[in-house]
This record gives structure tokens, C-alpha cells and sequence, in this order.
């Protein structure tokens, strides 16, 4: 029993994402908790540093960058194992980017505060083999505008989305692999936008796992992100769990309409409390 706690619990990911990235993961995280009644919450501080001012995938503004620091709060809640309620609601601590004016000058943008909420009501089908375990999931989700809107920066769409997200994953004593896909359609003229995510893990420790992970995004205004790294999850105790990991921008080609910022690098570090 104590063997099979330890599988079940090994899973605690981070989570859109980065807000844009991502947006297929579920707290807590993607997998917890596994039974009725259940909840659980996480916190989670990231990182986003972009190098250059874009467009498509020429350099509009060399060493133009784009800092972007946030707080994300998230939380699930299961009525059955099968059936949750998630959350994800993001605060910007601190986000500033260079760009150009009319005249070609440099000029320093600020945005901060409450994010856009997202709700989600992820469908899970979980399966047992012989030598492994796994899950197919489908995750209606919702978009909804906070905050004020500012019309110079923001990190935030403020506007409303629907989304609909698929997944699937498997685990065997040593290995992890989970691979989806999702699609979001916003109101007004915020482009669609699709990702799919892949990653691979392997169980170092009964509390330790390393994965690789990789990210795929792009939208109708011909933007496309490639970003990959490491994680890694770490499991204090049976309600305590813990989660660090990095991505790097491989490709990265922005809007061709207008310029926007590239080249990118991510850090997310979490704590995870499930009951």
C-alpha cells in the first residue's frame, strides 16, 4: 500500500503557465489529489526574461528586454477523483519592457496587478496495466477578465477566453511521460491561440522526480514558441510538495504584425500543500 501511496503522489507539477505557456496543466498539480473530496492549493513565483524586441522573427530593438515577475495562487477541489474544479489566478509583482516610439526613441513601459482568472472542470479517466499506471484527461476552461486595463502595457489579455485542453500520461516504476494539447478563443481581436506540452520524467527517488520538459505555442497572428528545460519535483511529506524548473526560448518568433519581445528564458519555483 505504502508502494503504491508513493507512485500515486510522485506527480506535483507546477503549472499556463507561464501565463501564456502551458496552459493544459491543472494544479494540484496536473495530478493531485487522487481521491473524492479532496483539495489542495499552490503558490508559485516566476520569472520571465525576454532579450529582444521582435517581429516575426527578425530583431526589431537588440538588448530591448522585457522583465516579468508574478505570483500565482491556484487551486483544485474534487468531488470525485474523476470530476475537479481548479483555479489559476495570477498577480504581477513587477513587469517592465523597452520598446520604441514614434521616433525611434527607447521608452520604458510598467504594468502590475491582479491577472485574468482561469477556471477549469478537468474530466479524468484514470487506467491500471501490469506494469503501469496513467490517465487520459479533458479540461473545459474559462477566461475571465480582472484588473484594469492599460492601454500602454499589459501583461494580462482583460478579455474573456474559452479554452478546451486534452492530455495524456503514463507512469511505470521509473519512468514518467505525459504529453496534451490545448486551444484557447478569445473575444475582440486577441488572436487564437494553441499550445502543446511533452514531457519526460524519471523517478530518481520514491520523492524525486527529473523531467525535461517542452513547450510548443503559437497563435493566428503567426507567432511560434519553442522553449525546453528542466524540472524538478520534490516530495517533503504526503501533504507537503515542492517543484522548481526552467525553460529556455529554442525558437521564437513573435506576431508579424507588430513588435513584440523574444528570446526568452523562464524560471518557476512552487510549494504545494494537498489534503
Amino acid at each position: 500500500m505504502q508502494h503504491l501511496f508513493i507512485q500515486k503522489t510522485l506527480i506535483l507539477a507546477g503549472l499556463l503557465a507561464p501565463l501564456s505557456f502551458l496552459q493544459a496543466d491543472q494544479p494540484i498539480m496536473n495530478m493531485m489529489p487522487r481521491w473524492d473530496s479532496g483539495y489542495g492549493f499552490q503558490v508559485r513565483a516566476e520569472h520571465i526574461h525576454r532579450s529582444d524586441l521582435k517581429q516575426g522573427s527578425r530583431t526589431v530593438g537588440s538588448g530591448f528586454t522585457e522583465d516579468i515577475s508574478q505570483i500565482h495562487l491556484e487551486g483544485v477541489y474534487t468531488w470525485d477523483r474523476s470530476i475537479r474544479m481548479t483555479f489559476k489566478l495570477p498577480y504581477i509583482a513587477d513587469a517592465r519592457r523597452e520598446v520604441l516610439d514614434a521616433n525611434n526613441n527607447k521608452v520604458v513601459q510598467h504594468d502590475s496587478g491582479i491577472g485574468d482568472l482561469t477556471v477549469a472542470l478537468p474530466l479524468k479517466h484514470y487506467f491500471n496495466l501490469a506494469a503501469r499506471s496513467g490517465s487520459w484527461t479533458l479540461a473545459p476552461q474559462i477566461r475571465v477578465p480582472l484588473g484594469k486595463q492599460n492601454e500602454d502595457y499589459e501583461v494580462a489579455n482583460r478579455v474573456w477566453g474559452t479554452g478546451l485542453s486534452f492530455g495524456y500520461e503514463t507512469e511505470t516504476y521509473n519512468w514518467f511521460f505525459a504529453t496534451g494539447a490545448s486551444i484557447w478563443v478569445f473575444e475582440k481581436e486577441e488572436p487564437a491561440e494553441w499550445s502543446y506540452t511533452l514531457d519526460l520524467g524519471w523517478n530518481a527517488r520514491d520523492n524525486m522526480q527529473l523531467l525535461i520538459e517542452t513547450d510548443m505555442k503559437w497563435d493566428d497572428d503567426n507567432a511560434f514558441t519553442l522553449s525546453t528545460g528542466p524540472a524538478l519535483y520534490w516530495r517533503w511529506s504526503d501533504h507537503v510538495h515542492t517543484r522548481i524548473e526552467w525553460k529556455h526560448d529554442v525558437v521564437s518568433k513573435v506576431s508579424t504584425h507588430e513588435a513584440d519581445h523574444g528570446n526568452g528564458d523562464r524560471i518557476s519555483i512552487g510549494i504545494g500543500f494537498v489534503f
